[in-house]
């Protein structure tokens, strides 16, 4: 009998090891740019904008073209000129924009470990941004980005809200996958 209940103790211990190993994972201390630029280079040049992108992550000097703050993420964000009210709600940032009338984006914002209440207001931040480039004359100039558009997503995976709207947004999805271990 004692031997059954050691063996059911050790059980529950690898259990709850390997519990907590996979929820470590999935709040892993990759940085919304770590993950944003692994999504990236998943991808061929033959898969994205010959236009490029505009780049922007927390953390960019001030100077420098890839720095975002609450006026410009604004812009990014709703298309106007005020201040992103919900700025400070995310502790970490980055956002690959395309230069000219294209669809292909990533965007990843990261909450603050406690700050977990914040990742429905931060969805919501991105399914504005998709509405806004829905809404635009983008596809007049691009019609074939309409699967782009259509098939964007957004997404949650542990502290992160990710928006993909991608060529692919499978491939986006393993790597994301792969960094988080889900």
């Amino acid at each position: 009998m004692k031997k059954i209940s050691a063996a059911l103790i050790c059980a529950a211990l690898i259990f709850a090891i390997c519990a907590c190993e996979k929820d470590d994972a999935r709040n892993s201390d990759y940085t919304a740019k770590e993950i944003a630029d692994a999504v990236m280079a998943a991808y061929g040049p033959e898969s994205l904008p010959e236009s490029g992108f505009e780049y922007f992550y927390s953390g960019a000097d001030e100077e420098s073209d890839n720095y975002i703050d609450d006026k410009y993420a604004g812009y990014l964000i709703d298309g106007g000129y005020s201040p992103l009210e919900e700025y400070g709600h995310f502790s970490d940032c980055a956002l690959y924009i395309p230069v000219g009338q294209h669809m292909f984006e990533v965007g990843v914002l990261k909450v603050a470990p406690g700050d977990e209440k914040n990742i429905a207001v931060l969805k919501d931040v991105f399914e504005r941004r998709l509405k806004t480039k829905a809404n635009s004359d983008i596809l007049a100039y691009t019609p074939g980005d309409a699967p782009i558009i259509e098939n964007a997503k957004v997404l949650t995976v542990g502290n992160y809200v990710i928006l993909l709207a991608t060529t692919d947004n499978a491939k986006a999805q393993k790597v994301i996958d792969d960094m988080t271990k889900q």
